[in-house]
């Protein structure tokens, strides 16, 4: 009997073991030479990863240090509170200078990120 592995399921199990992005690599390589049964106790999620590998490096969360868990609170705060769209709200990334007080703790946090820090933040928003 074939086990449905939807992508809740595959979200749940992801959080459960407090996966990221940096454990892809680990997860797929277990995957494919049938280890990892710390990990992947179950033979059809198993097979569902081997099968789709990009699906799944695309759903495991980035893992953010603190100055970008700090701007991705304050994306999702100006996103609920403003009622803005997601560009909107992105557009607040691009041209941090129209924040009303530069000295914000997100403001600070934002200058504080490189090129590729930044772009994660948007990134673990979508999600």
């Amino acid at each position: 009997m074939e086990e449905n592995i939807t992508i809740e399921f595959v979200r749940n199990w992801i959080e459960k073991h407090h996966l990221t992005r940096k454990s892809y690599e680990s997860v797929l390589t277990d995957a494919l030479t049938n280890n990892g049964h710390y990990y992947i106790d179950n033979p059809y999620l198993r097979d569902w990863i081997r099968e789709n590998t990009g699906k799944f490096r695309n759903i495991l969360p980035y893992e953010l240090n603190e100055n970008q868990q700090i701007v991705l609170e304050w994306l999702k705060e100006m996103f609920t509170d403003t009622g803005d769209g997601y560009f909107s709200v992105i557009g607040y990334l691009a041209n941090p200078t129209t924040r009303e007080d530069e000295q914000d703790v997100a403001y600070i946090a934002l200058s504080r990120l490189n090129n590729l820090e930044e772009i994660h933040v948007p990134a673990a928003f979508a999600e």
